[in-house]
């Protein structure tokens, strides 16, 4: 009998458990989409019109942490309708550490840039202008910087910090992922930077 009321007991203590923790984790959820809500689009204006069948380059940088020069990492994917390139660069894009290229076509160029599109890669933040589309040195210093260009004219941004969002307005998380993805051996390269996202 003591060993059954003893069990008993186990069997409460680890429903108020298993309790305790599916409540903490609600709470938590709510509090990240409270503060920190990601890639909503609340914030966000109209876009800026881009023509995505005349874009001729895109391409993506992500930059690490500001730190001394020699341990600095950042790393660029430049996709075109006939090579993707991807770089990784120390001492704030001074040195250039590794490069893979991989051949392309313009049908996978056009496929891309649709839906770099469809992302809404062109949205930008409300209240942030053209002015502001080149301010990210120094942004988020802790964290990383994503920018991303579409030929000479067309350029957006935005971090890893919460309290810096730069201007890109679009699906941030997707727009990373399609470039990171023109370049079959990003992860593979970037390991150990801190830098690869997906």
């Amino acid at each position: 009998m003591e060993l059954l009321s003893r069990l008993r007991w186990i069997v409460i203590a680890f429903i108020a458990l298993l309790f305790l923790i599916l409540v903490g984790w609600g709470l938590s959820s709510i509090a990240r989409n409270i503060f920190n809500p990601g890639d909503s689009n609340q914030a966000i204006t109209a876009n800026d019109d881009i023509d995505v069948g005349s874009v001729d380059v895109a391409r993506f940088l992500v930059s690490g942490p500001i730190v001394a020069s020699e341990e600095h990492r950042s790393y660029e994917v430049e996709v075109n309708p006939s090579v993707v390139t991807i770089t990784l660069y120390s001492d704030y894009g001074q040195n250039e550490i590794d490069q893979k290229s991989y051949k392309n076509n313009q049908e996978a160029f056009d496929t891309f840039v649709e839906a770099l599109d469809v992302a809404n890669i062109d949205k930008r933040i409300s209240g942030t202008s053209e002015e502001d589309d080149s301010n990210y040195e120094g942004a988020c210093p802790t964290g990383k910087r994503y920018v991303y260009n579409l030929d000479d004219d067309f350029q957006r941004w935005t971090t890893s910090c919460s309290s810096s969002k730069g201007t890109a307005g679009g699906n941030r998380s997707t727009i990373r992922r399609l470039f990171n993805r023109q370049a079959p051996e990003a992860k593979d390269m970037l390991r150990g930077t801190g830098l690869y996202s997906n």
